[in-house]
């Protein structure tokens, strides 16, 4: 087992742990301990690779909304990252003209 943290341990180093581990319980016999041991391990990697994920995905998020004036909020897609074919739903824009009702305010969302 890995005696560093996973709080230390940079994303690709914390998935390669990961699939250590997996590899290890699918073909090893481990005793009970050991196993719940290591699931608690993956487990603790898993939750710490999620959040650098959602880190990493506000961060784009956010950069998206600096881009200039009238900047949309656009949400990071994984699979479109990763190169894979999805659909794309139109954008939505806010129109530059403020509506008469709304009393002129500009509003991101």
């Amino acid at each position: 087992m890995s005696a560093t943290p996973p709080s230390q341990l940079n994303f690709e180093q914390a998935m390669e742990r990961l699939d250590e581990i997996v590899a290890h319980m699918e073909v090893e016999k481990l005793p009970l301990e050991e196993m719940v041991a290591s699931y608690e391990e993956g487990m603790q990697l898993l939750q710490s690779c999620r959040q650098r994920i959602e880190a990493a995905r506000r961060r784009v998020e956010l950069i998206n909304a600096g881009n200039g004036e009238g900047a949309t909020l656009t949400p990071f897609d994984p699979a479109e990252a990763a190169g894979e074919e999805t659909p794309k739903a139109p954008a939505r824009r806010k129109s530059s003209k403020p509506d008469a009702d709304d009393g002129g305010d500009i509003r991101l969302f």
